[in-house]
């Protein structure tokens, strides 16, 4: 029988939905942890960074931890400039969700014992941005940690737009984030909906990869965290991310096709 790992794998991999979760549903982070990473294992995508979520306070009894990382791979990674448009790819059946985030980009490896929030302007830049998740499954994010953490993360993509100047980062309340769907807007929030801003996202997975002996290298991304909140979409779907003052950009929504190789 496939192990829940070989299931996600090929499910993505397939463009297939899932009707339930594949195996035992993790009763603890270490347990989802393993799972990742034999879904990392197991992939032949180039792992580009990461993306951080919060743990919500329902769940942290069974999964006690305040934030949760899960891999963002290269060819779901894509650039845009301020008033540009992309197109991005949920699985259909799926989960699907967007999300306005504040993106850090290494500039150079991170350090390799522990760092403070403060640390990572010092080897970092800010953008503008946006999380795609999806999952084959669509009861995913009802599930909890335990289902995220064994799925990618719950990712299916990152954008990376405008840069932040460094003289704004740190003033979190003021970097404000809207998302619109259809031309309706549907969050509105900013960096400091981030627990303790985006910069304490980041320093808190340099942690978390050690402990895994995994560490965060030049060229990396890191997508932070929700600031105005999950939003379902569908495909078809077209949504605005807009970060005043910054830039902003466009989405359509598509289906995720298989991989060629799957059809082979």
């Amino acid at each position: 029988m496939p192990s829940t790992a070989e299931e996600f794998v090929a499910a993505r991999r397939e463009a297939r939905a899932l009707a339930a979760f594949p195996g035992v549903l993790p009763d603890s982070l270490s347990a989802a942890y393993a799972v990742q990473e034999e879904t990392l294992r197991l992939t032949t995508r180039r792992l580009a960074g990461w993306k951080v979520a919060g743990i919500p306070p329902a769940f942290r009894d069974r999964y006690d931890a305040p934030r949760l990382v899960g891999p963002v791979f290269a060819d779901a990674v894509q650039e845009v400039e301020d008033g540009g448009s992309v197109e991005v790819f949920v699985y259909q059946d799926g989960f699907a969700a967007i999300e306005a985030e504040f993106v850090v980009r290494l500039t150079v490896d991170a350090p390799e014992g522990p760092v403070t929030a403060m640390d990572i302007p010092g080897f970092a830049t800010l953008h503008a941005g946006s999380e795609i998740a999806s999952s084959p499954l669509a009861s995913i994010n009802d599930l909890g940690p335990g289902a995220v953490v064994s799925d990618h993360g719950n990712n299916a993509g990152a954008i990376i737009g405008p840069a932040i100047p460094p003289q704004a980062a740190g003033d979190w309340e003021r970097l404000i984030s809207r998302t619109l769907i259809g031309g309706e807007l549907v969050g509105e929030g900013s960096a400091a909906r981030v627990a303790g801003g985006p910069y304490e996202s980041v320093a808190f997975l340099i942690a978390q990869l050690a402990g895994r002996g995994r560490r965060l290298k030049a060229g990396d991304i890191v997508l932070t965290g929700m600031t105005t909140g999950v939003h379902d979409v569908r495909v078809g779907d077209e949504a605005r991310i807009e970060f005043p003052g910054v830039g902003g950009f466009g989405i359509r929504v598509k289906t995720r096709p298989a991989e060629r190789s799957a059809a082979a």
